[in-house]
């Protein structure tokens, strides 16, 4: 079993958890389990600049989905890390440290997805 807190908000998962929180507002956090086929949902912290983060065992790949929804950036995952399962504990850290110390790369300027069209 996994355990996982940060802010108010705590949570115990088979196969690996993880807990968000705004740094200013401990109020303001949420957890999720992981390990399952599609990364879970943490709530969006638009405006926040630090975070507390914990994870424990959780899947490299869905942890980046999970923080690119709830911060609202596009990161990218180095090939070596992909395989990997995170346990971090992060507290009063910069969105953009947090960023770094987990290995993504946040992908500026990039677009939404647009439909491409075929050329002939």
């Amino acid at each position: 079993m996994a355990n996982c807190g940060a802010g108010e908000c705590s949570c115990e998962c088979v196969n690996g958890c993880g807990c968000i929180a705004s740094s200013d507002d401990p109020t303001d956090c949420d957890c999720r389990c992981f390990g399952g086929v599609r990364a879970p949902n943490f709530g969006v912290l638009e405006g926040v600049t630090s975070i507390d983060l914990t994870l424990r065992g959780a899947p490299v790949s869905q942890v980046a989905v999970s923080l690119s929804r709830a911060l609202g950036v596009q990161l990218a995952i180095p090939t070596p890390l992909l395989d990997k399962r995170l346990n971090v504990r992060l507290k009063k850290t910069p969105i953009r440290t947090v960023i770094k110390h987990l290995g993504f790369v946040e992908i500026r300027g990039a677009k939404a997805k647009s439909p491409r069209k075929r050329s002939r």
